[in-house]
């Protein structure tokens, strides 16, 4: 009964929401997802094994409200997104009836331009390879211009769950409530676009705070003042398509106040690269290709900080290897624990593919990967050579995938992948006994 009262209730406030603009056109779109999987070996662990199976789904549904010429009003929510058969509160059902309003903002048109005004995604743009807009979104405002092929972004953001007024109180005594508490960002953004590809660049500043301004010392409050450089391409030549995207960050993610306590330092960014290319060539029914990807890692024994910027978690080049969908519904890998659902990080990446659409509905891919880590991982401080990890080695991955459009709007993936496990897996214990893993899996796909 109470999830019927729920479910009429947002029903109501639907109509509710919708009844002010009524003559308004109204678009809908979206998608639904069911994708199943069984892992044979998750846990990477020899001689016992530990496999698992599950399905998960996800219904988006995104509603534009064109309320008149040049105003509208956007929401989108994702509905049942979950495990099948999951308890409430498992595998990323957070409510009983898991309906989330992800995106709502408005419109509207200016005499030069246009803005866009509230929670959006807020982390598209380019190239999939850095982006998490499935992931990150909150409130935005953008205003957007356009004249024939150029467009010019201007973007400020605010992270969801922040405050610009208090960090929290009550404030120890004889204190004052730490202010400034806050992350936002600041960016601009040109990018041109001609038939056969686009290209632009993203320079965005970053302010986060972190509980600064207390009256008493030592004040260990910090700012973390940095720049993201974000330049991209693609672009078609005859058979031939290629596309690239490098991203760099420099600034400092920690800047003490000047009365701040000696035992912490400034920490900078420094050699802070992320990089992904990728060349294809068609050849008639078939086609074939090769990526690399380099994302660097963070050098535990120094102060700076040298961590690449992440690759997207809308980026999945491989059906195990990080794979966003796959780490999120199944944890970690191996007995480290490895998270594959954060994106890509610490990573040499080299991959090549070939495949062949022997019908125009269908698309049989091959893919070989090759992974290892740039710099060393520690299982847990201090970053001594007792802490560290045996190899950067991830391994290697061989994954075969077939994909039918049933409709035009309708397609079905059937997938396999073979993990060649590296030593990465091993951690810090080099006597630990680890094996191959594989998957089998297959994923249903509706847009609307």
């Amino acid at each position: 009964m109470r999830k019927f009262w729920i479910i009429l209730l947002t029903l109501g406030l639907i109509v509710a929401f919708t009844m002010p603009v009524c003559a308004a056109d109204v678009k809908f779109s979206g998608s639904y997802i069911a994708q199943g999987y069984y892992d044979s070996n998750r846990a990477l662990t020899d001689p016992e094994k530990s496999s698992l199976s599950n399905a998960w789904q996800r219904l988006r549904l995104q509603t534009v409200f064109q309320v008149q010429e040049g105003l509208s009003l956007t929401t989108r929510f994702d509905a049942f997104e979950k495990v099948w058969g999951a308890a409430a509160g498992l595998s990323g059902d957070t409510t009983a009836e898991n309906i989330k309003f992800e995106h709502i903002y408005v419109t509207f048109a200016l005499p030069i331009g246009a803005l866009a005004v509230g929670y959006q995604a807020q982390t598209a743009f380019g190239l999939a390879f850095a982006d998490s807009a499935d992931f990150y979104f909150g409130p935005r405002i953008k205003y957007s211009f356009v004249s024939g092929p150029l467009t010019i972004l201007a973007l400020w953001d605010k992270s969801d769950g922040t405050k610009s007024y208090s960090s929290g109180g009550p404030a120890p005594a004889g204190q004052n409530y730490y202010v400034d508490s806050d992350s936002e960002g600041y960016a601009v953004a040109p990018i041109y676009t001609w038939d056969k590809g686009s290209t632009g660049v993203l320079v965005k500043y970053y302010l986060i705070t972190t509980a600064s301004g207390a009256s008493a010392l030592p004040d260990n409050g910090s700012k973390s003042k940095f720049w993201l450089i974000d330049p991209f391409v693609k672009a078609t030549f005859g058979p031939v398509y290629v596309e690239g995207e490098v991203l760099y960050k420099f600034g400092k993610t920690a800047a003490y106040e000047s009365d701040h306590s000696a035992a912490v330092e400034d920490q900078k960014l420094k050699n802070s690269w992320s990089a992904y290319v990728m060349a294809n060539v068609t050849l008639g029914p078939a086609y074939v290709g090769a990526a690399a990807i380099y994302v660097n890692g963070d050098d535990k024994t120094t102060n700076d900080n040298e961590a690449g910027q992440a690759g997207g978690m809308d980026f999945n080049p491989c059906l195990m290897l990080f794979n966003y969908d796959l780490g999120r519904w199944n944890g970690g890998m191996g007995p480290t624990n490895t998270s594959m659902s954060g994106g890509i990080t610490n990573a040499m990446i080299g991959q090549i593919f070939g495949g062949i659409k022997p019908i125009p509905k269908l698309d049989i891919k091959l893919s070989y990967t090759y992974a290892k880590a740039n710099e060393d991982a520690y299982a847990a401080a201090p970053y001594t050579d007792a802490n560290k990890y045996v190899s950067k080695n991830y391994g290697s991955e061989v994954d075969l995938t077939a994909t039918y459009k049933i409709y035009d709007n309708l397609s079905y993936m059937l997938g396999a992948g073979y993990l060649f496990t590296g030593d990465y897996f091993k951690g810090n214990v080099d006597s630990r006994q680890i094996d191959n893993d594989y998957l089998l899996t297959n994923k249903l796909v509706l847009t609307f």
